[in-house]
């Protein structure tokens, strides 16, 4: 505290209202009192003095600071008076009256008091109290002396570790290690940006992604894989002497830190921007639990991805990367992992042409997860296939699949007994492979469905305005008979419906609505309560609200998928087109986009809107994948659908001399603010983004397809 700031609140107590308040003039003070005013008034720490029954606050400048915009006129006024908001809770008054009462000082570590009139960081504030009394000469207490220090800081970076460990039991990959190491690094350090670079093969053999302080990341893009690109120059020599050294790096001024984070087979570093001010000792406690914690976390995740890469090779053939469309029906599916960085599990959809020209619509179930019940998933829709292509009746399908199911659940403890090479514990079925499915047919042009269930959950059906003019309710289960899973004969009794223009069915995979410690019953109502709410949409849409809003409202315990079919209506249209990972394929797709728009009759504004969004996503994929992407649009009365999917992984650095400031969302965020609905999720074969607008279209009727 400098000189002339001691001497403004020295005065303040030559100008107290002798009537007002219990202290007197200055000269009339106890020696012990003024002794004590001194203590105070020099500290550089936040201090008050507590004075008589009335407790007349006397403070310095640093305490001042806690008071806000209550001082100056809170400087000799009754302590009560000054803060009624918290002078009557617990930690306060009554610790005051009673060191005044009996003489006895208190100590309060991480008190947490709310501070509503401070004009900066107001709210609940983390504090280090201490009150002693001040005693007289004849032993009566005079005052209590009382130091408060802000710790909000210091708990906040406390805790920031804590939700680090927590995020950390969960990434699997590096990628998701990383998202968390950005994700959580900005509060644990105080930092305006976070900067996570990792070994690489390209020419500065380092590469980065970067996230700041500012940004605010929709969960669709939290679940994006991050970007890379090639470290800067700016950073580059520090991130290098930071890698050698090991240890922490921090600048003179602290506005910059960089801490190596070992990691076993890969040597990672993060670098931090902060403000010049220095590094708080507070801040630079956390750095060796954080880099303990990561560290860790990145030699399990060495080791999970390199287990994985053969894995996936596997994988992305297990859960089609595209459904089939045709002009009459749409259909779209979600696979939500329970981990991240899971690419395929247990459950499973698929749908395809049967050669009659109906559909077929399977979706499923095998017990367990991991790359186990992932063959096994494959091998049973492989052998879905080749049944129903043979013989579609649900019957005839699944009493092939019986026996498929029979002969894998024998086969697989037969191949791998327990004591052989690369056998363990579980890896067998022991006889109690457990596959549960839906399977149906459905006549594009009259919507003629027909559905049998091994032992799956029921479907949901979702009516649009004209099954809702006939009476029936916006949202319910199908009521229909179940038989038993596969691998176990039995009568599986055939459901047949018709889905009118604008009803969708909706199945889906145990892990949306089962959840440990809950009823069935409980699930099924939360499901029926979100349909009911799910705004007007195409299948992808409602897929996507569906399982979004399911996690929201009661988390998730297992891998789930959704499998949505819906009707469209009279003069659907569709296109499609293969987009090549370069430049000029921007320009390109928004010229193709624009044909097809005003041969559809689509206004010039909504065009706009389409072709803008087109462009960013297109850029997105050829900036960041890498691959060849897969642009589509589908437009039914009032409602276009654009959907932009892509083969890359994104977990290479794909740019070289990119922007290093470069983060994510900035287009993704445009194309939300334009669109009607946006989603961006991994599939089996890389990422899909897509978007939906309402549209008018001179060649269309003006119907939507739900009210």
């Amino acid at each position: 505290m400098s000189e002339g700031s001691a001497f403004a609140v020295r005065s303040l107590v030559t100008r107290l209202d002798r009537d007002q308040t219990p202290l007197g003039a200055r000269e009339q003070w106890p020696a012990r009192l003024v002794a004590a005013w001194d203590l105070v008034v020099g500290c550089p720490v936040p201090m008050a003095l507590l004075c008589g029954p009335s407790f007349a606050l006397l403070y310095n400048d640093a305490f001042a600071e806690l008071l806000g915009d209550r001082h100056p006129s809170a400087f000799g006024r009754a302590a009560a008076d000054v803060a009624p908001e918290v002078w009557g809770d617990l930690l306060v008054g009554p610790e005051f009256e009673g060191v005044l009462n009996s003489g006895t000082s208190f100590l309060q570590e991480g008190a947490q008091l709310d501070l509503p009139w401070r004009s900066s960081e107001p709210g609940t504030g983390y504090f280090m109290r201490a009150g002693w009394p001040v005693p007289d000469e004849d032993g009566s207490l005079l005052a209590v002396l009382h130091v408060a220090i802000e710790t909000t800081s210091a708990i906040g970076r406390a805790r920031a570790v804590a939700r680090l460990a927590t995020s950390l039991a969960v990434a699997v990959t590096v990628d998701d290690v990383c998202k968390v190491v950005l994700r959580q690094s900005m509060a644990a350090f105080d930092a305006l940006s976070a900067t996570v670079c990792l070994p690489s093969p390209g020419p500065t053999g380092w590469r980065m992604a970067r996230r700041h302080r500012i940004e605010n990341l929709s969960p669709d893009e939290e679940r994006l894989p991050l970007i890379w690109s090639e470290v800067g120059d700016d950073v580059l020599e520090l991130v290098q002497r930071t890698a050698e050294e090991g240890g922490t790096y921090v600048s003179e001024q602290g506005e910059h830190v960089a801490i190596a984070l070992p990691g076993g087979d890969i040597e990672a570093v993060l670098t931090l921007s902060r403000e010049s001010s220095g590094v708080p000792q507070d801040v630079l406690a956390v750095v060796s639990p954080f880099r303990d914690l990561v560290g860790e976390a990145l030699r399990r995740a060495v080791v999970y991805d390199m287990e994985r890469t053969t894995a996936e090779l596997l994988q992305r053939t297990l859960l089609p990367p595209n459904l089939p469309q045709p002009d009459e029906v749409s259909i779209a599916a979600r696979y939500e992992p329970v981990s991240e960085g899971t690419v395929a599990g247990g459950d499973f959809y698929d749908s395809f042409f049967l050669p009659d020209g109906r559909l077929a619509l399977v979706i499923g179930d095998v017990a367990g997860r991991g790359v186990m019940a992932a063959t096994v998933m494959g091998q049973v829709r492989a052998a879905i296939r080749g049944a129903a292509l043979t013989d579609s009746r649900p019957a005839a399908v699944m009493k092939a699949l019986d026996r498929v199911v029979t002969d894998l659940n024998a086969l697989w403890p037969a191949s791998l007994p327990l004591g052989s090479s690369g056998a363990r514990p579980g890896l067998s079925f022991g006889g109690e492979l457990f596959v549960t499915m839906l399977f149906g047919t459905i006549d594009p042009s009259s919507g003629e469905l027909v559905l049998a269930s091994a032992g799956h959950p029921l479907p949901a059906l979702l009516s649009g305005r004209l099954s809702r003019a006939d009476g029936l309710p916006r949202a319910r289960l199908l009521s229909m008979p179940v038989g038993p899973p596969l691998g176990i004969e039995g009568d599986r009794p055939v459901h047949r419906l018709r889905l009118d223009v604008g009803d969708i069915l909706l199945s889906f995979t145990d892990g949306l609505i089962e959840r440990r410690g809950e009823a069935l019953d409980a699930g099924e109502s939360r499901l029926l309560a979100v349909l009911g709410e799910v705004p007007p949409g195409s299948p992808r849409s409602v897929a996507q609200h569906v399982i979004d809003a399911m996690i929201e409202t009661s988390g998730q315990e297992d891998d789930c998928a959704v499998l949505a079919v819906g009707r469209s209506p009279s003069g659907h249209r569709r296109a499609s087109v293969v987009v090549p990972p370069l430049p000029e394929s921007v320009r390109a797709a928004r010229d193709w986009a624009r044909d097809n728009l005003s041969s559809w009759g689509v206004s010039e504004g909504d065009q706009h809107t389409v072709v803008t969004g087109i462009s960013e996503l297109i850029t997105n994929s050829v900036l960041h994948a890498g691959t060849e992407s897969h642009l589509s649009m589908d437009m039914e009365p009032g409602l276009l659908t654009v959907t932009v999917a892509d083969s890359g992984n994104r977990g290479e650095p794909l740019l070289t001399g990119g922007d290093p400031m470069a983060v994510r969302g900035r287009g993704l965020s445009l194309v939300r603010a334009i669109s009607d609905a946006f989603g961006a999720h991994r599939t089996s074969a890389g990422t899909t983004v897509w978007f939906e607008v309402t549209v008018e279209s001179a060649s269309l009727p003006t119907t939507v397809r739900l009210a």
